[in-house]
């Protein structure tokens, strides 16, 4: 029965750390070199893009994000458009590069 309810609780209210929640993007620190592995969540990290919006065409989602790594005080800084199905339209970096 236990294993019933969870089920039923896991089909309503998915929890938020499943993997399809989020996206991963992988960044080079252009100061020291560091990989740095990026989790952006779905369900928060997100902004919805507005037509007012001055955005890409096709851009529904977006993500402006500043990424510190462990090696040295270096922000990188990500900007990143999506369509609806969370595909990239347009990406932006500033202090390192795209993996």
């Amino acid at each position: 029965m236990v294993s019933f309810l969870k089920n039923l609780k896991n089909f309503f209210a998915p929890s938020p750390y499943s993997a399809d929640n989020f996206i991963k993007i992988n960044v080079k620190c252009k100061i020291c070199g560091e990989e740095i592995n990026v989790g952006l969540r779905k369900t928060s990290d997100f902004s919805r893009v507005y037509e007012s919006d001055e955005a890409p065409s096709g851009s529904s989602f977006m993500i402006r994000k500043e990424v510190l790594g462990k090696k040295c005080n270096n922000l990188i800084y990500l900007t990143i458009y999506f369509d609806e199905n969370f595909r990239v339209i347009s990406k932006e970096i500033k202090g390192g590069e795209f993996l």
